[in-house]
C-alpha cells in the first residue's frame, strides 16, 4: 500500500505533467479497410502483431541532404488485402518483462531520477473513459472498419522500462489494456511491447518527458505493419543521422535541477527520411498553408521541438508515395516524433493537435468531417499515457 506522502507525490508528478503535455464525401475507394470485431477490440497485444523485426541503432549519414519536395503525386489505391497477416514473432499475452533490477533512484522534485541521471515522470493512473468514448464515437461517424481504418496507439512512458529497484508507479500496461477493452471497432497498436524489446537502445529522453525519435522510429513500424501498408518499412541506415549534443530537457526542471542529471547531459539524436516530402503549416487565423520545413532548428534545450517546430495546430504532409493511403494522426507531442518516419508509408499525412484544434478559424474541428473532407483512409489516435487518462482526453469530445 502506497503511502499518503508517496501517493501525494504521484498526484503532484501526474499533475505537473498534464500541465507539461500541454504546452507544447466519405472516401470508399478501393483503399483497403482491416477487419477488426465490431463489439471489442480486447487488449493490444490479443489484436496487433507484435514486431518481429530488429532495425540497426546507428545509420550513416548520406552523402547529401535530403531536401523536401513538392512532388507528392497520387495513384492507385493499394489491392484488398486480408486482416489475418502472419507474424514470425508470437503475439505477447501478458507484460514483458523491463525490470531494472540493482538500478538504485531517488524523488528529486516531481520525478524520480536514478543513479545515471535518467529521469521519470510518476505515472498515477486513470480508466480513459473519456478518451475510449471519443475515439468509439469517431469510429461510428466515419465507418470504421468499412469505409476507414481506425488505429489507437497510446505510449508508455520511459517509467514502464526504467523504473529504479524500490520505486514504483500505476502500470501502464494494464491503464492500456484497459483503455483498448473500451474501443469498439478501434484497430489498437501495440507501442508497448515493440519499445520493450529495444530497451538497451536509446529510446526515451533520460532529461526529457518525450521519447527519442528512435523509439517513435521503432513504434511507427509496429504501427505500419498493423496497417499493413505494402511498402516495404524504411530501414533506419536508409536515414540521415544528426546529433545534438549538450542536451537537458523539461524534466531537468521538474527535477528541480538535480546534480547528477546535470553531470549527464544527453545527446539528442534525429533522423531524416531519405524519400521526398513537403510540410505545409496552418495557424488558427490562416485561411492557407505555408510551406515549410519538417526540422526546425531550435536552442539546444529546446531540441525536441526540432520536429514540425513543436506542437504545431494543424500539419500537411506530401510525400511521394502512391499508395493511396492518406493518414489523419490526433495527436498530443509524443507523435512530433513518430510523423517523419511516416513519410515512406503514407501518400499525404494531416497532423492535427487535439489540444488546440479547437482554437481553428478556417479549418474543420471535427475529426469526422476532416476525415470526410480530406480523403483520409486511416485515422491514428497517438499519444502517451498521461495524455489518454488524464486531462488533454478532455478535448476530444468536442472535436469528433
Amino acid at each position: 500500500m502506497r503511502s499518503k506522502k508517496t501517493a501525494a507525490i504521484i498526484a503532484a508528478a501526474t499533475a505537473a505533467l498534464l500541465m507539461l503535455t500541454g504546452c507544447q464525401s466519405m472516401n470508399t475507394s478501393s483503399v483497403p479497410t482491416i477487419s477488426v470485431n465490431p463489439v471489442n477490440t480486447g487488449n493490444s497485444s490479443a489484436n496487433s502483431q507484435t514486431s518481429a523485426k530488429s532495425s540497426k541503432t546507428e545509420s550513416n549519414k548520406t552523402e547529401n541532404s535530403k531536401t523536401e519536395s513538392s512532388k507528392a503525386e497520387s495513384g492507385a489505391a493499394s489491392e484488398p488485402i486480408s486482416s489475418e497477416t502472419e507474424s514470425s514473432s508470437e503475439q505477447s499475452a501478458s507484460e514483458p518483462d523491463t525490470s531494472t533490477p540493482g538500478v538504485k533512484g531517488e524523488l528529486s522534485g516531481t520525478i524520480i531520477v536514478d543513479a545515471t541521471g535518467r529521469g521519470m515522470p510518476i505515472f498515477g493512473g486513470g480508466t480513459g473513459e473519456t478518451y475510449a468514448s471519443a475515439l468509439n464515437e469517431v469510429a461510428q461517424k466515419v465507418g470504421a472498419g468499412s469505409e476507414v481504418n481506425v488505429f489507437s496507439m497510446i505510449v508508455p512512458t520511459q517509467g514502464s522500462f526504467y523504473m529504479p529497484e524500490g520505486m514504483s508507479m500505476a502500470s501502464e500496461w494494464d491503464c492500456i489494456q484497459n483503455v483498448n477493452d473500451q474501443l469498439n471497432g478501434i484497430i489498437p497498436v501495440d507501442a508497448y511491447t515493440a519499445l520493450s524489446k529495444h530497451t538497451d537502445e536509446e529510446i526515451y529522453a533520460r532529461t526529457d518527458h518525450h521519447w527519442m525519435q528512435l523509439g517513435a522510429y521503432y513504434a511507427a513500424e509496429e504501427f505500419v505493419k498493423t496497417a499493413q501498408i505494402s511498402e516495404p518499412f524504411t530501414p533506419l541506415s536508409e536515414y540521415e543521422r544528426r546529433d545534438i549534443a549538450g542536451y537537458l530537457g523539461t524534466l531537468y526542471g521538474y527535477s528541480n535541477e538535480n546534480a547528477t542529471m546535470a553531470a549527464n547531459p544527453e545527446t539528442f539524436t534525429y533522423y531524416i527520411a531519405p524519400n521526398d516530402f513537403s510540410t505545409y503549416y496552418m495557424n488558427p487565423e490562416d485561411y492557407d498553408f505555408t510551406q515549410g520545413t519538417m526540422f526546425v532548428d531550435q536552442p539546444t534545450s529546446s531540441s525536441y521541438s526540432t520536429f514540425m517546430g513543436g506542437d504545431e495546430k494543424v500539419v500537411h504532409v506530401q510525400t511521394d508515395v502512391t499508395n493511396g493511403r492518406k493518414l489523419l494522426v490526433v495527436k498530443d507531442s509524443y507523435p512530433n516524433a513518430l510523423i517523419p518516419c511516416l513519410t515512406g508509408s503514407f501518400e499525404e499525412i494531416w497532423s492535427v493537435d487535439m489540444r488546440y484544434l479547437e482554437e481553428m478559424k478556417n479549418f474543420p474541428t471535427s475529426i469526422s468531417q476532416i476525415v470526410r473532407d480530406k480523403g483520409v483512409t486511416d485515422v491514428l489516435f497517438c499519444m502517451d499515457t498521461f495524455s489518454a487518462v488524464g486531462e488533454n482526453a478532455n478535448h476530444l469530445p468536442g472535436i469528433v
